[in-house]
């Protein structure tokens, strides 16, 4: 369902708020409170979302410091395993 039928389902439902009969009326406020429900999850969705591409990103961020860290002791150990063998065929 896109916006502009969501839009209309709301104001079908406010119409019928408006109706003399009880039951037309229970109905629209049905819609209604139906309605609200769903902008309500859309905008927890949408704050879950939110947050879940900042963790994504932390975590990202995080990986990268990391990375020079990583290689610097991948250097120093390649290193110090190579030392010895430069060292006796001076």
């Amino acid at each position: 369902m896109n916006r502009r039928q969501f839009d209309e389902v709301r104001r079908w439902g406010d119409a019928l708020r408006r109706d003399e009969r009880e039951e037309m009326r229970a109905a629209g406020e049905a819609i209604r409170l139906l309605c609200d429900e769903i902008e309500r999850i859309g905008r927890e969705l949408s704050v879950a979302q939110a947050a879940a591409a900042e963790a994504e990103a932390a975590e990202v961020d995080d990986t990268l410091s990391d990375e020079p860290e990583m290689i610097e002791a991948s250097l120093r150990d390649r290193l110090r395993n190579r030392l010895p063998v430069l060292h006796r065929g001076a």
